[in-house]
């Protein structure tokens, strides 16, 4: 299997790092979790880039457990060490594992107008 096929199943973790990086950006407020948050998406993240990217299942799995290592600071309600953790998520693929974080990255395009909505797992799955 490619990377395309594995990326199906791992949009879901891009999207919802998207989502709620959006929807918290706002109310950030500083936190003592950010510290904690950043340690967790590394290593959530180290072991993303460590699984074989043909075995679909386990690289579903580790994308699983990269989502549950979020919860907690979900769960917390600290939008603060939410951002962090996805940031540091996202910022550790960028440059450990480019191809893979494109592929669950999806940029939204320059020449969209800013009110105008965008569905990454819509745009993704049309390609």
């Amino acid at each position: 299997m490619t990377i395309k096929h594995i990326a199906s199943s791992l949009i879901v973790l891009g999207l919802l790092a998207t989502t709620t990086s959006c929807m918290f950006k706002k109310e950030e407020k500083p936190s003592p979790l950010i510290g904690k948050a950043t340690e967790s998406a590394n290593q959530a993240a180290w072991r993303v880039t460590q699984t074989d990217h043909s075995d679909t299942l386990a690289m579903q799995n580790a994308i699983l457990e990269a989502k549950v290592a979020q919860t907690e600071f979900q769960a917390a309600r600290d939008t603060a060490a939410v951002g962090a953790f996805n940031r540091a998520f996202k910022k550790y693929l960028q440059q450990h594992d480019p191809e893979l974080a494109k592929e669950i990255f999806i940029e939204r395009p320059a020449n969209l107008p800013k009110d105008e909505p965008w569905d990454e797992f819509e745009q993704y799955i049309q390609e």
